[in-house]
């Protein structure tokens, strides 16, 4: 599972099945103000893919202020 949490709360706020394990770190990147996520899987049987996750239009921000 791929888990997203609420970095002040610590709650978990999504989670979505994976093919295999995760094997490499996530990157995130935005296309035309819609953000992704990909991460790395492969393991034992599974030959491996990068899988790309998009967020809900109400979880993507900007970022403002120089942060």
């Amino acid at each position: 599972m791929l888990r997203a949490y609420d970095k002040t709360s610590g709650k978990e706020v999504g989670a979505v099945w994976m093919p295999a394990q995760q094997s490499g770190s996530p990157m995130t990147y935005m296309v035309d103000g819609k953000q992704y996520i990909i991460v790395a899987v492969s393991g034992g049987n599974y030959s491996g893919e990068y899988i790309a996750y998009s967020l809900p239009a109400a979880a993507t921000r900007t970022p403002t202020g120089g942060q």
